[in-house]
């Protein structure tokens, strides 16, 4: 059922003009923030990924309300109303997607169990705004993976979902009609096949078969001819591996991710009938592209982004060339993106955030030349200050290259100051030049913030992200040591106040550090980390978790030489532990059981370690629920102030 809901600090009208006027504030150097409280640092964002429906008329978004995950209905041409879809608390919410005008997809998840393991499992379901009620969308072929839609009609009268029957099933694609939620198979399951492909029309055109470290190509030439296989490769054996495609109607034409012979994925023509690389649509010289967008109403190509420095957008339409040129002057500084589109184009929803600004999500209105502010995702941290981030790099012991963002607290004489090192979680993702509450508020409190991308992290090249293979807890560690020797040596940091924090692979670098280098850190900090990589290999690769880029990452955490992974699990190196762990987890996490971090608790109590526990009932891999952000942050700041005082 759907409740109205109301939310204050929205919907204050700008014209473009105006929106010049309206923007965060920028401190100086020398000024001392004033300090902002855990609680505020802590809250989850209030929406994630507002997206407007074909006509325009509704807008759809993820959100955090009195700590409950819900969605937020907009009714655009109602005064901008708010309502509220009732969900089920227990069950996370992954994405929303509009299916015509009047239909809403829902991705939840749900926990089940395999071989008495927790595993986490996904279903889909449907919010039908005439009937006001939410359905679920087939049932009964739903498998592991139960929303991995591969094509939404645009006049949402069906949808295609690639759906297991069971685990021990390969993913069949499953039309089911949304009229009466009938599913009929379209296309069988085939050995080893996961990743299904559709045209723009709803036709499946091809999928992608991988076994170990070899991927084929099924493609057939009609709707209704067979699949065939194409040449068989060996992945990375060949200077050309394809990451994902996109067929156009009615061609074996299309364009395709792909690294041809750069070492870096760019944006390719593809024929995928005769598995033929064509020309280089886009390809940046120094990192991977992240993604790319085709016109909906024409299927031309209209933008490609990708994250160098910070993230960005190449659009290859004139007109949206000349609206980010607009939106970049009256929002200088930021990255603003375009993030959604009415059919006709006039209602688009913006976004403009970065590393200092923890973003506003405004709805233009090209007709009328105006721009509202829809949402703001972190509401209370509107209007404070926050500190700069820059990117910087640094050489590794081995002479790689190691790009990072290092924060610094307002106020602070830059020379020997308290630092905190954050990995990031992945370890396959990177971070970015974006707003990082964790970051902010350790540099409110006075620390130097270092987030390295280590060996491994993806998107800066093949060849970057292979320099990780095998290197769980070895040059990945030297990478994120040898941040803090850079910071020491350049007079910044004070080698003798360094502390490292992480979430999942993050909080597994925590845990790592404090028993093989305790000389170097006071302390550690793990959110959802892993204590034993080889119960976790085992774990992930019954959840079928395995990442597209990375592929046979399992393989690649071992490396070739297939060494003994409790080398590199602290929950093997007890008693050579030297420097007091924060340890904390969510109950519910299908991600990292919690299991990682309970049993390293119990480690450290029988050796008699220090260490501090907290376990959050309710919790998945993140903190959704305020009050548990709030004590999270609480705990950092008193664990930080016992162990490595910032004054």
């Amino acid at each position: 059922m759907l409740g109205y809901f109301s939310v204050q600090r929205l919907f204050l009208a700008f014209s473009f003009a105006m929106l010049s006027f309206y923007q965060p504030a920028v401190a100086k150097p020398a000024d001392r923030p004033t300090e902002i409280t855990a609680a505020q640092f802590g809250a989850a964002p209030f929406v994630r990924t507002p997206i407007i429906s074909a006509n325009g008329k509704r807008i759809a978004a993820l959100a955090t309300v009195k700590g409950k995950q819900t969605v937020l209905i907009v009714d655009v041409d109602a005064g901008m109303k708010i309502r509220q879809l009732a969900t089920n608390d227990a069950n996370p919410i992954k994405w929303v997607k509009w299916a015509g005008d009047d239909r809403l997809l829902v991705s939840i998840g749900v926990q089940s169990k395999l071989d008495g393991m927790p595993v986490s499992v996904t279903r889909l379901q449907m919010y039908d705004f005439n009937t006001k009620t939410f359905q679920s969308v087939s049932a009964k072929n739903e498998g592991f993976n139960g929303s991995d839609v591969i094509h939404i009609d645009p006049a949402g009268q069906f949808v295609l979902v690639a759906a297991q029957r069971s685990i021990y099933d390969w993913p069949s694609v499953i039309r089911v009609d949304l009229n009466t939620l009938a599913a009929t198979q379209i296309v069988k399951p085939h050995a080893f096949v996961f990743d299904w492909y559709a045209d723009p029309a709803g036709v499946v055109r091809a999928g992608i078969g991988s076994e170990g470290r070899k991927w084929w190509l099924l493609a057939r030439s009609t709707p209704d001819a067979p699949f065939e296989k194409i040449i068989r490769k060996r992945a990375y054996d060949e200077e050309t591996d394809i990451e994902r495609f996109v067929p156009t109607v009615g061609s074996s034409a299309g364009y395709a991710v792909a690294n041809k012979s750069t070492g870096r994925f760019g944006l390719y023509r593809y024929d995928f009938q005769t598995d033929t690389i064509g020309d280089v649509v886009f390809e940046h010289d120094k990192v991977d592209i992240d993604d790319f967008h085709l016109n909906p109403n024409t299927g031309a190509l209209r933008a490609v982004y990708f994250t160098d420095d910070r993230a960005r957008v190449q659009w290859f339409e004139p007109k949206m060339i000349a609206l980010q040129k607009s939106l970049d002057k009256v929002l200088p500084g930021n990255i603003t993106r375009v993030v959604s589109t009415a059919r006709d184009e006039k209602r688009m929803i913006i976004s403009s955030s970065g590393a200092s600004d923890p973003g506003t999500f405004y709805l233009l209105d090209q007709s009328t030349q105006q721009m509202e502010v829809l949402f703001s995702p972190y509401s209370e941290l509107a209007g404070k200050t926050f500190s700069p981030v820059e990117p910087v790099s640094y050489t590794a012991r081995d002479g790689l290259n190691i790009p990072a963002y290092l924060t610094k607290p307002l106020g602070r004489d830059p020379k020997n100051l308290p630092l905190v090192i954050m990995p990031h979680g992945g370890p396959f993702i990177r971070d970015s030049w974006e707003f990082n509450p964790w970051a902010q508020f350790l540099a409110n409190r006075g620390y130097v913030v270092l987030q390295p991308n280590f060996r491994g992290s993806t998107g800066y090249g093949r060849d970057f992200v292979s320099k990780g293979e095998g290197q769980w807890g070895r040059k990945m560690q030297d990478d994120i040591d040898d941040g803090v020797g850079w910071l020491i040596k350049n007079g910044l940091v004070d080698g003798k106040r360094v502390c490292i924090m992480g979430a999942s692979f993050g909080g597994y670098a925590a845990m790592w550090a404090a028993a093989r280098n305790p000389e170097i850190y006071r302390c550690a900090i793990s959110f959802a980390g892993i204590s034993d990589v080889g119960a976790m290999m085992r774990y992930s690769s019954r959840t079928f978790s395995a990442p597209r880029y990375f592929r046979n990452w399992l393989e690649k955490v071992k490396g070739e030489d297939k060494f003994d992974l409790k080398l590199v699990s602290s929950l093997y190196a007890i008693e050579k532990i030297g420097i007091p762990i924060l340890i904390a987890h969510g109950d519910k996490d299908d991600v990292v059981p919690i299991k990682q971090s309970e049993l390293l608790r119990d480690a450290m109590i029988k050796a008699k370690k220090p260490h501090e526990y907290v376990a959050y009932a309710g919790e998945d891999h993140s903190l959704g629920k305020e009050e548990n952000g709030a004590d999270f942050l609480t705990r950092v700041d008193a664990f930080l102030k016992k162990h490595n005082p910032s004054q």
